[in-house]
């Protein structure tokens, strides 16, 4: 299993089971065989794609290798990475870096301080990919680099076999060693300069990777040193440069890696000579050592002529025409300075008729100092001198007043800096001076006030602004305070004050409180020239006259206040109106008939109102007088939903008849419970509508009333219908009369009837003929009825045998009782009022009955004798019976005594049955007796 290219050949003989013997046949004489445990395969492959690169001296180099294997048994890996010199292919490869089989990383001898210093690495990226990195490539580094691994397996004896060895393809790298030589350059933009102005120099290193290797450098002036920068970029000054560069008139800075500058503020004269720039590499070599190598640049001349000042002055201003109380702002600008600057302002009136005022002074090095007269101003804060910038100055006076116009003065001094540290000296070299006119106008003259209001005249519970122009520009100086004030249409005709916006901006109600507080709002606006005064849900008490006024106030330096004008706007009347109603009622005109008992309806129904919170008063009249006489209020029903009933209701006692409901918010409804004909008449309704008013109380704001809906209560329609069929009776005397009253329909169902029952004995139908025979009243009482009886009551039998059939039975008929009979029948129905009335009568058809007078005979003279009746009808038949009965028992026994005799004398036996009678209790008819054949034996 060696790696060599020699050809072996292995045999395996199996001696015994699980033991194998390996040997070779190039052996002139082979070993004895030795037993093997298991024959393990090469699977050990090493990959790394083979390339051609080109890195630079100081470039970065990663080279990757795939090694694996599919080995069962416990192996350990070594790998390595070999470079081999392209200047000697037969020289031994380097050993860059291996990561053994116990897994520690060993450098070879060239690189263990690359490898410290962390220029060199070996990094295991995967389970099979070793990664070599080399930082800051180095000439050296050139030449074929490949990836070598072993695969190592321990004996049982714990020592380590390498079984394979393979490496991977190579990869050629060429290393471009850099150029380690530099150059030096200054540059500046002029070498002649006037004392004062600025000086730049700019050392540049031209060089290869500037930024990788370290450059100090220094310069030099006049054989002095000014600053030394090391690779670090912290500058070290000279002793004669240190106050210079705390004054912020030297700069050393580090551009770039490649640039340096050198920058001198305000220009000395003894600033000029020669100025070198001198750079200075450090080299450390790869056994750690430093070399220094020095260059210097060429000699720069630089010449600093003295200083002549040419300034120019321009004075400018925030506005050349400001209002009382503003501020002046007065901005003075100085031109082609060379050193610092002082400044004077001075005050001349317009006509210049006086001698110049000093209002500030400002030194060259910032210090303010002000004017005898304005002193007083200054120390309040009212004066104000700044220096923006070292060629601009500002002078301020807040609270302008009228004095303040006239003519402003800046006067610029120039100074320069002569000697050197430490003995400075200040000279003057020039003077200018610029003037600005400022007119100061005063607020008085331009201040008045007016009032407006878009909605002079609104609705209940609309909103209105007023607004207060004041014609004035806000100045905090010159502060206004306004006020609005309120004259109430139902007053006492004073003005009284609603709410003032104070000069410092805040609020102050007064006395007069509009919409209980609650509804009133102000607003301004930030210029403070409109001041608005905002009334929601307006109502009676928010109508009248408003007024706007306005005060105005100036504050002194001294923080005091004076009032400088007063004025009031125009009046301004505000009407509150009620709002235009919307309440439409239903005005449609009806007639409705009911019977009486009925339950009368009538509907008021609302079709449109003013206001979804509206509420309605529903009061309802009825007409019943001719035209003119005033409609009769029978109830009302107030907006809070209680009742009252009017005076015609109490008189005509409808309170417990009608009733009065909200069957919807717009649906009123009136029943009159128990109809009465007195009902009749027009009844309509009458809406009110109310509304709540912005404070609170209840207001009627229209009313209308409903069409007219005419009701006629009329009693039930007659239909009381008789049965009128004329017929003929005969009856016997000593009968009975039996007379029918029946009654076809009726008017209503809870109609009672009064029956009487007449007879006409004579031919004419007069009512002077008519006799009154029986009467019973609607109320069941016998002789109530529409007639008084003269009749014999003892003869008559009265019957009911259905609701609508009457019956009169005349018993034991008499000659004189012939004649013709009728039925008169009265309908009774009971009002409202519980009160019985007749609503219609009617006669039935006549009957004429005739009577047949008895002839004496022997049913008459025995049915005329009720004990002769007994006697001869009745007590025969038991005595009969009694003999039948005797003669049966007979008859039985002489049958027991001889079987075969038929009868006695040979003839047969009668069987006589019981008679059946039939009688009436009244005699009317005779008895019938039948006699019925019985059965012979």
């Amino acid at each position: 299993m060696n790696s060599h290219n020699n050809k072996v050949e292995a045999e395996l003989h199996c001696r015994r089971e699980s033991l194998y013997f390996c040997f070779s046949s190039s052996f002139t004489n082979p070993p004895p065989l030795l037993p093997l445990s298991a024959v393990i395969p090469d699977t050990l492959t090493v990959m790394s794609s083979a390339q051609s690169l080109s890195k630079v001296e100081g470039d970065i180099l990663q080279l990757s290798c795939e090694v694996t294997r599919q080995t069962s048994q416990h192996t350990h890996l070594a790998v390595g990475w070999y470079l081999r010199s392209p200047d000697d292919p037969s020289a031994q490869p380097r050993d860059l870096v291996t990561l053994s089989r116990d897994f520690v990383l060993r450098p070879g001898g060239p690189y263990r301080q690359r490898l410290t210093s962390g220029d060199l690495r070996l990094d295991k990226t995967s389970t099979t990919t070793y990664r070599l990195t080399i930082y800051k490539l180095q000439p050296t580094d050139q030449g074929q680099f490949y990836c070598e691994a072993s695969e190592w397996i321990q004996d049982p004896d714990r020592s380590w076999y390498a079984m394979t060895r393979k490496q991977s393809e190579k990869t050629s790298v060429k290393v471009q060693p850099t150029d380690r030589d530099f150059s030096i350059q200054v540059t500046t933009d002029r070498r002649a300069y006037t004392a004062g102005e600025p000086l730049e120099l700019r050392c540049t290193i031209d060089a290869q990777n500037v930024a990788e290797r370290y450059f100090s450098v220094s310069w030099v002036f006049s054989s002095s040193s000014v600053a030394v920068v090391g690779p670090s970029a912290v500058p070290v000054l000279g002793a004669n440069y240190i106050e210079r560069e705390a004054a912020g008139l030297l700069t050393i800075r580090k551009e770039s890696p490649s640039v340096h500058l050198l920058k001198l503020q305000r220009l000395l004269t003894e600033d000029a000579g020669k100025y070198i720039c001198r750079v200075t590499e450090r080299e450390k070599t790869p056994t750690g050592e430093f070399i220094d190598r020095s260059k210097r640049s060429r000699n720069v001349q630089i010449t600093v002529t003295p200083q002549s000042s040419n300034i120019s002055v321009s004075l400018s201003s925030n506005s050349s025409e400001v209002m009382e109380g503003e501020h002046i702002l007065l901005t003075c600008s100085v031109y082609s300075t060379l050193g610092p600057l002082s400044i004077l302002w001075q005050w001349i009136d317009k006509d210049a008729s006086g001698p110049a005022v000093d209002v500030v002074a400002v030194d060259r090095d910032g210090t303010v100092q002000p004017g005898p007269t304005y002193l007083e101003r200054h120390s309040y804060g009212e004066v104000h001198a700044e220096r923006i910038r070292s060629d601009t100055f500002t002078l301020t006076l807040h609270n302008a007043f009228p004095s303040d116009d006239g003519q402003y003065l800046c006067s610029a001094t120039e100074w320069l800096q002569t000697g050197s540290t430490p003995d400075w000296t200040w000279q003057q070299i020039g003077e200018k001076a610029a003037t600005k006119t400022i007119t100061v106008k005063s607020v008085e003259s331009s201040f008045f006030v007016s009032a407006s209001s878009r909605t002079p005249s609104v609705t209940f519970g609309d909103s209105f602004d007023l607004q207060c122009i004041v014609k004035s520009r806000h100045n905090p100086s010159v502060p206004a305070s306004v006020t609005w004030r309120f004259q109430a249409a139902e007053g006492d005709g004073e003005f009284r004050d609603v709410v003032t916006f104070t000069r410092d901006g805040t609020l102050q109600w007064g006395e007069q409180l509009l919409g209980l507080g609650t509804r009133t709002s102000v607003d301004r606006t930030r210029s403070n020239t409109n001041f608005r005064l905002s009334v929601t849900q307006a109502g009676r008490k928010e109508a009248g006259t408003y007024q706007c006024a306005a005060v105005l106030y100036r504050r002194n330096y001294n923080g005091t206040w004076k009032t400088i004008a007063n004025r009031t706007s125009n009046l301004l009347g505000i009407s509150v109106l009620q709002p235009v109603s919307k309440l439409r009622v239903h005005k449609s005109n009806q007639s409705l008939q009911f019977l009486e008992d009925s339950r009368v309806r009538i509907n008021c129904s609302i079709a449109s109102q003013t206001n979804e919170e509206s509420q309605h008063a529903v009061l309802w009249y009825a007409r019943k007088g001719e035209a003119g006489e005033p409609d009769e209020l029978l109830l009302k029903i107030e907006r809070t939903g209680a009742f009252e009933y009017g005076v015609y209701a109490e008189e005509e006692r409808l309170r417990s008849r009608v009733q009065s409901e909200r069957l919807s918010p717009h649906l009123y409804g009136l029943t009159l419970h128990h109809a009465e004909t007195s009902d009749s008449g027009i009844y309509y309704c009458l809406v009110e509508e109310w509304l709540m008013d912005p404070d609170g109380a209840w207001y009627r704001l229209a009313r209308d009333s409903s069409g007219f809906t005419h009701v006629v209560v009329r009693q039930p329609g007659v239909k009381l219908q008789l049965e009128d069929v004329v017929s003929n009776m005969t009856v016997p005397e000593s009968g009975s009369i039996r007379l029918n009253c029946n009654i076809n329909s009726q008017s209503s169902k809870d109609s009672r009837f009064s029956v009487s029952w007449y007879v006409s004995h004579s031919e004419n139908e007069e009512e002077d003929d008519q006799e009154c025979i029986f009467s019973i009243g609607h109320d069941s009482v016998f002789g109530n009825g529409n007639c008084s009886p003269t009749g014999e009551p003892g003869r008559l039998q009265f019957e009911r045998p259905a609701l609508d059939a009457y019956s009169l039975t005349i018993q034991r008929a008499r000659p004189g009782d012939a004649g013709r009979y009728y039925c008169r029948v009265e309908e009774w129905l009971l009002n409202t009022r519980n009160i019985w009335y007749r609503l219609a009568n009617n006669n039935s058809g006549a009957t004429v009955v005739n009577i047949l007078e008895q002839v004496s005979t022997l049913q008459s003279v025995v049915c005329s004798n009720n004990s002769l009746f007994y006697f001869v009808f009745f007590y025969p038949f038991p005595i009969f019976g009694i003999l039948l009965i005797a003669v049966l028992l007979v008859r039985y026994k002489s049958r027991n005594s001889n079987k075969n005799q038929e009868g006695k004398n040979g003839a047969p036996l009668l069987w006589i049955k019981e008679p059946h009678l039939s009688y009436s209790p009244t005699c009317l008819d005779p008895p019938a007796l039948s006699l019925h054949p019985g059965s012979v034996e």
